[in-house]
């Protein structure tokens, strides 16, 4: 007991310095803030707050399109997470607040609104939210300021805030998110006030909007529909990945079609999914037809595999698996790029009852899963560049794979 006591003190005493350290720098730092460089600036932003005390920058890429990612975020729900609420309790706390006793809005942005945040721009790929307030307060009160008004605003004993959701669109269709918060004070009594506010208690803004780009990825990959997603429109689980090929989809198809166990194999970690037999380098003629309910074998023997729902040639080919009190289905989509290049997103979407034994089971398989397909990306990726090369083909053919109606 003495022992764990120990630990424990010694844990308290570390955490407790940390803080310590933090606030330190966070005073230290107030007034400081760093303008963003490279594809992180905002001139949208700058236009409303170009001079601030305090700022953070947070940013993720994600696989989805630039608008899908903007609206998730624009609907995500924090409230839903235990680590958010338990940083607003610990304000509750500290502050001696009064709860919120009003019946919210769901999503981000409209709860914000309903709390007195206005919208300053609202763009395709952006938008900026903006209000003024005392942050010391127990209760603060958001006020908005018209968009036109908000730059010059300077009634003093107040903090103007910014912050602004953003999605960057990427060439191979995939986008970044970023969101940034700015803040100034009006006078110096609000900036005195202000600056013992942040030190103490930006680790909490600073997690939230970190709980926000964790949030997202799922979030926005739930939003982002693909073709095959109507076969199981009520799946409880979905896996998304993606690579981007340096070659047509007449490349990237004929090894799509060829996949399955006693085929061309899985193109993944063969000593895993394929009985140690390793996956073709190359196209089989033979194995270029497939129709509507053939079966690709996901095991050395046994007739049991992966059912064909839909073939769209260069599009889309779309699998089905069905186990005991599961069901599955498997998209590999095709997007065509500029420059002739290819997207190849590959989806796994599962239906099972609500129970705790297929839950924790997904939770489990998920990871495997992803380890083979990323693998299996890659190498798919591998062998149609190769095959697209110019030097990798006699001149004038092509490698465009039938498909039988």
């Amino acid at each position: 007991m003495n022992r764990i006591s120990k630990w424990i003190a010694t844990g308290v005493g570390i955490a407790g310095a940390s803080y310590a350290t933090y606030v330190a720098a966070a005073w230290m730092r107030y007034g400081r803030a760093r303008p963003a460089r490279g594809a992180a600036r905002d001139p949208l932003l700058d236009s409303f707050m170009p001079r601030y005390d305090v700022c953070e920058r947070h940013a993720i890429d994600l696989a989805t399109p630039a608008e899908v990612t903007l609206a998730a975020a624009k609907t995500l729900d924090l409230n839903r997470s235990p680590l958010v609420r338990a940083i607003f309790k610990g304000r509750e706390l500290i502050l001696r607040s009064r709860p919120d006793s009003m019946d919210r809005p769901e999503g981000l942005l409209e709860l914000t609104k309903s709390l007195g945040w206005g919208v300053l721009a609202d763009t395709p790929g952006e938008i900026v939210m903006g209000a003024v307030t005392k942050p010391w307060e127990p209760n603060p009160v958001f006020r908005p300021i018209p968009s036109a008004d908000f730059a010059a605003f300077a009634e003093p004993g107040l903090v103007k805030i910014v912050w602004t959701l953003r999605a960057d669109p990427a060439e191979d269709g995939s986008s970044t998110f970023r969101t940034e918060t700015r803040a100034v004070a009006t006078d110096a009594e609000s900036r005195r006030k202000f600056r013992w506010y942040w030190s103490l208690l930006s680790p909490g803004i600073i997690v939230i909007r970190m709980a926000l780009r964790g949030a997202l990825p799922a979030a926005a990959d739930r939003a982002w529909r693909l073709n095959g997603d109507d076969f199981l429109p009520d799946a409880q689980a979905q896996l998304t990945h993606a690579v981007t090929i340096e070659a047509p989809a007449v490349d990237v198809w004929p090894w799509l079609v060829q996949m399955g166990c006693r085929r061309a194999g899985w193109y993944s970690w063969d000593r895993l999914d394929n009985a140690s037999k390793p996956s073709a380098d190359h196209i089989i003629p033979e194995l270029q037809h497939l129709v509507v309910g053939d079966v690709l074998p996901w095991s050395p023997e046994g007739a049991q595999g992966f059912k064909v729902l839909r073939i769209e040639p260069e599009r889309v080919l779309l699998l089905q698996s069905v186990a005991p009190q599961f069901e599955g289905t498997w998209a590999f989509v095709l997007e065509p790029l500029a420059g002739g290049r290819t997207r190849l997103v590959a989806r796994y979407r599962a239906a099972y009852p609500p129970i705790l034994q297929m839950a924790v089971k997904l939770q489990l398989i998920a990871p495997v899963h992803a380890f083979m397909e990323l693998k299996q990306l890659r190498t798919i990726k591998h062998h149609a560049e190769r095959m697209h090369a110019p030097e990798s083909r006699p001149s004038g053919t092509t490698a465009r794979a039938g498909v039988k109606a």
